[in-house]
């Protein structure tokens, strides 16, 4: 990963985070206030529940006074006694502790035979609670009792109903009120735990404007169960409201809540006018506390299912963030790959325009001076530098088709029984020519218990050979190149091979170390001096196959001290094949080719050229006929099979077929002929001729039925050998010597179309 993908993958991080964070704050904000709005709407259900019950019952005891009046007028009295008796009747029968009339000036006749007398001790008392201007011009009144020494020996303890009179008069005194008296206990049960007794939702209280408590559930863990509530508030630790400010709001007749803190905890504080609104009675106050931990245990189970959608979120997000992180980084890839491919382009066109050009330039001069006798040995030689660049370009082409097949991973490997004892001497025989003709020493050291293994050995002896090529290539004379190789067991039934090639020459710069396995990347020496360039891909070709193999490759070199490339490969281990009896174990399986031709004895068949490329054909054709042999050309594979079909047997000794062609290929055509009801359809040589060089082209070549194959652009040398061959075997030479043997006239015209 880059420094840059690095920075921006912990920017998106810290990002991503950051919004979480802001969510997770924001989302408890929201939570906490549809929570405590949630909770509120239920306070406020279960206050106006309470509040209307508790308005219900003294809406009850009022009417009661009511009808205690009226029975009163009707009845009348002659006498204040018998007033009073009345009174002690009507109290004996009702739910009032006490009842009495209080005149206007000032006397109050209880239902006891007493009479007050507006002295010193009842000043202050019920005559100036009604003159208040808060309660002039209502008729009905209920009041709390409050603790003036006259009044509080005629009712103790009381909650008043009151009730104004109107031309109400006995023995000339005027009346002014009725007075019924009622036991705080009478109402304190419909003020009690509110919200149900299994789990009450709080403590509910009734306070006037003054703060003074009228009524209080005994049980109740509500501030303030005596005496005054702001005397309470005072005391509290913290409240979210002030006095004045609630002190304001219910004189508004408002409704509101505030929270409260003091020993018993944290509590909502929830205030409800009694009345409902100004001028109705009694102007109390019902006060609803809920304690917060009940409001906590409340908010859980909406929380909970609120944290789990926003769990999700985070989820989601989380998905998107490495979705995202994913992306770029699959964009980066197909940029880096683009990149890659764009310069990989570049470099090959560059690399085929270069001796393309050559080779248009060389033709050019070659066409302008043929016939010029003087010219005749610079065309020569600008003939055989043609031939070169060809190579060159063909051997490039070919390295081009490797790489991109490689990347693209759409390499078959072979999982064949091999030895690698043999194997790494092929490849020293491979090399000891070229390292004679440079005059270096090529040495090979062994430490191979297990020999033979299971894996492609074409595709590690190219490995092997672009590897010693190139120390051959870069190790000055007298010097010397070494491979050793040694294995490792790795398991019961696999081991890995290690592969080390050892020089004594020039070494890399650290700068060249750096893109040794890049695509076209050449060593500066190898650019200056012509005989030591190459493609620039084998390399790259050799890392990529070692990876493909599921190996690994390194390089240890130093400038000026030589280098070592160490490949490692891993192998399953094969059984040690016994010789078969009778033969040593060293002998192969006669080819296919000229000896197929042996049953057929004394005669020497007609070749048939199936090509559909005008140019391909009419240069085979040429060069067969130099050669001697009869062909005949068919321009596609249908074409091909009518000739076969209409020919003589044996007619046909060999068939070169190419593989791509229109109308039918190259595949379908031979599968076609070999399965036709003739006797030579199956001993007829077939060989592929194709451009196609991958292995998975000619396991697709044999298995339709073809004997061997052959590489466009064709390799003469070879083709010239094989035809040779199959001309010696027409003869009726053995098969030995057929395989191998070459006329000298064919000798000549493979030394005079070029060595391989």
């Amino acid at each position: 990963m880059s420094k840059q993908d690095k920075i921006f993958h912990i920017k998106l991080l810290l990002i991503f985070l950051a919004i979480i964070a802001l969510l997770i704050f924001f989302t408890t904000l929201k939570l906490r206030e549809i929570s405590e709005r949630n909770i509120l709407t239920h306070v406020n259900e279960v206050a106006q529940h309470d509040r209307k019950a508790l308005l219900a019952c003294i809406g009850l005891f009022l009417d009661e006074l009511s009808g205690i009046e009226k029975r009163l007028a009707m009845q009348g009295s002659a006498s204040l006694k018998a007033l009073q008796g009345q009174l002690n009747l009507e109290s004996a029968s009702t739910d009032f502790t006490r009842l009495f009339m209080l005149a206007r000036d000032g006397r109050i006749f209880g239902d006891g035979f007493r009479v007050l007398d507006n002295d010193d001790s009842a000043r202050g008392g019920l005559p100036s609670i009604l003159s208040r201007p808060e309660n002039q011009g209502q008729r009905k009144l209920v009041l709390r009792l409050e603790d003036r020494p006259g009044l509080a020996e005629l009712a103790g303890d009381s909650i008043l109903f009151v009730l104004r009179l109107e031309n109400f008069s006995v023995e000339g005194v005027q009346m002014a009120a009725l007075v019924g008296c009622m036991a705080p206990g009478l109402l304190t049960p419909l003020v009690g735990d509110s919200g149900g007794n299994a789990q009450p939702l709080g403590a509910s209280s009734v306070i006037d404007l003054r703060g003074n408590f009228i009524l209080a559930s005994p049980k109740s863990s509500a501030p303030g169960q005596e005496g005054n509530f702001f005397s309470v508030l005072a005391a509290a630790s913290a409240s979210s409201l002030g006095k004045r400010e609630i002190m304001a709001r219910m004189a508004r007749h408002e409704e509101f809540s505030f929270y409260l803190e003091d020993g018993a905890g944290r509590h909502l504080v929830y205030f409800v006018p009694l009345a409902g609104q100004q001028g109705q009675l009694p102007d109390w106050y019902f006060i609803l506390a809920v304690n917060d931990d009940l409001l906590k245990e409340r908010q859980a189970a909406f929380s909970l299912m609120a944290l789990s959608l926003l769990g999700l979120v985070v989820l989601a997000l989380a998905l998107l963030l490495f979705y995202g992180m994913f992306s770029r980084k699959r964009l980066r890839q197909a940029k880096d790959s683009v990149d890659a491919h764009s310069r990989f382009l570049s470099a090959m066109s560059h690399e085929i325009r270069t001796p393309l050009q050559a080779i248009i330039g060389l033709n050019h001069l070659i066409a302008s001076h043929v016939g010029n006798p003087e010219k005749l040995a610079q065309v020569r030689d600008w003939l055989h530098k043609s031939r070169s660049l060809a190579d060159y370009l063909l051997a490039l082409l070919n390295d081009i088709l490797d790489m991109s097949r490689l990347r693209s991973g759409k390499v078959d490997l072979a999982h064949a029984r091999y030895s690698i004892a043999d194997m790494s001497a092929d490849v020293i025989f491979m090399q000891a020519a070229l390292a004679e003709r440079r005059g270096l020493r090529l040495t090979l050291e062994e430490s191979i218990p297990n020999p033979f293994v299971l894996g492609d050995v074409t595709r590690v002896k190219q490995v092997l050979v672009n590897i010693i090529g190139n120390a051959i290539k870069f190790t000055a004379p007298g010097g010397s190149v070494t491979l050793s190789v040694r294995q490792e067991r790795t398991g019961q039934a696999s081991l890995r091979t290690f592969y080390r090639c050892r020089d004594t020459g020039a070494g890399m710069s650290s700068a060249m170390l750096q893109k040794l396995f890049d695509p076209f990347s050449q060593d500066a020496r190898a650019q200056a001096d012509a005989p030591l360039r190459g493609s620039g891909l084998g390399m790259s070709i050799t890392r990529e196959l070692v990876l493909a193999m599921g190996g690994s490759i390194t390089v240890d070199s130093e400038e000026g001290a030589g280098s070592t490339f160490t490949v490692v490969i891993p192998s399953e281990i094969a059984e040690r094949e016994a010789p078969r009896q009778g033969a040593p174990a060293t002998a192969r399986a006669p080819q296919s080719g000229a000896s197929r031709l042996l049953p057929q004895g004394q005669r020497k068949g007609k070749i048939l050229l199936v090509e559909d490329a005008e140019f391909n054909a009419e240069f085979l054709l040429e060069l067969l006929a130099d050669k001697g042999f009869s062909a005949v050309h068919a321009k596609n594979g249908e074409e091909a099979l009518a000739i076969f079909k209409a020919s003589a047997v044996d007619e046909f000794s060999v068939i070169l077929m190419d593989m791509e062609m229109p109308v039918m290929d190259g595949c379908e055509t031979t599968r076609a002929i070999r399965a036709l009801k003739r006797p030579d359809a199956e001993t007829v040589i077939i060989y592929a001729c194709t451009a196609n060089s991958f292995k998975e082209d000619m396991d697709k070549a044999l298995l339709s039925g073809m004997d061997d194959f052959l590489t466009k652009p064709i390799d003469i040398k070879v083709f010239l050998q094989k035809m040779a061959a199959i001309s010696l075997a027409a003869k009726g030479l053995e098969q030995g010597d057929a395989s191998l043997a070459v006329s000298d006239g064919d000798k000549k015209a493979t030394d005079k179309y070029g060595q391989d």
